[in-house]
């Protein structure tokens, strides 16, 4: 990890607000005191910006993944892995990483340095996920829900964790039509979706378009979370954690629908923007 002494490395690292410099003094005071809102407000206002990801993010984020590993706190181990995921909910992978170092300021050995460091926590994810399984069972349904995408950044099915947090609220999703490109508006009506042209809220009159759910038996659910299988893994943690908003709306997010403009039938979750 970049030594919380190395000051002048740390103000070199880029960051949402260019202070960096200020990181290291405050992870040593989150290492001795575990407070939770010191925690959010590094997440929030020190490290990522409206989901931008910066150098010091990855610098920061192994001494995260380290005090969660190292508190008994359990309320503090959760929400720390929740907010560290949901910066992560949207990320490109290692190309993002290498795109967001390409004009650095920092020394090269330090570069590697965090990107190595970075990637050994993130191999940590895992089993620090089945360790909070048990805590999350306990929390509301917007925690349940967050679960649900940190279990896919953990393993880095980012094609996932982006959807279900763009579309946290459950309320929306906007799909694109494979064969003619055009934007379409999947409505959540009393936990079934239904599919418009253009936003109900905005156009009354207008045709409404049925989606065809998915079926999955609770034979085929799988406990192992792996992109070939997101529809069932996903269907096993909803009923695991009892995350009863998504218990149905997840078999119309792997269903199909006809596009209301070219009338072409397609799958929906991979396309969803």
């Amino acid at each position: 990890m970049l030594p919380l002494t190395e000051i002048s490395q740390w103000k070199k690292l880029s960051s949402a607000f260019n202070n960096s410099e200020e990181i290291p003094e405050l992870l040593q005071k989150l290492s001795e005191t575990f407070d939770i809102d010191l925690m959010i407000e590094i997440t929030t206002e020190y490290i990522s910006h409206q989901m931008s990801l910066y150098e010091v993010t990855f610098a920061v984020f192994p001494y995260l993944i380290e005090l969660i590993e190292k508190t008994e706190d359990h309320e503090f181990k959760l929400e720390t892995f929740l907010y560290t995921m949901a910066m992560f909910s949207e990320y490109g992978g290692d190309e993002e990483m290498d795109f967001i170092f390409l004009d650095s300021k920092c020394d090269p050995e330090k570069i590697v340095e965090i990107k190595n460091t970075f990637n050994n926590s993130f191999g940590k994810l895992n089993q620090i996920a089945v360790l909070l399984e048990l805590d999350i069972l306990k929390k509301d349904e917007y925690d349940k829900r967050h679960f649900l995408t940190a279990l896919a950044v953990s393993n880095r099915i980012f094609e996932v964790s982006s959807v279900l947090w763009r579309y946290s609220e459950n309320e929306e999703y906007i799909c694109t039509c494979p064969s003619c490109g055009e934007s379409l508006t999947l409505w959540n009506e009393n936990d079934r979706l239904v599919q418009y042209k253009e936003d109900p809220v905005f156009v009354k009159d207008q045709e409404k378009f049925s989606v065809e759910p998915a079926v999955l038996s609770k034979a085929e659910y799988s406990k192992a979370i792996i992109s070939e299988k997101n529809y069932q893994w996903l269907s096993y943690y909803i009923d695991k954690f009892e995350v009863e908003s998504l218990r149905v709306i997840i078999n119309y997010l792997f269903g199909k629908t006809i596009c209301g403009y070219c009338y072409t039938k397609f799958e929906i979750f991979e396309n969803i923007e």
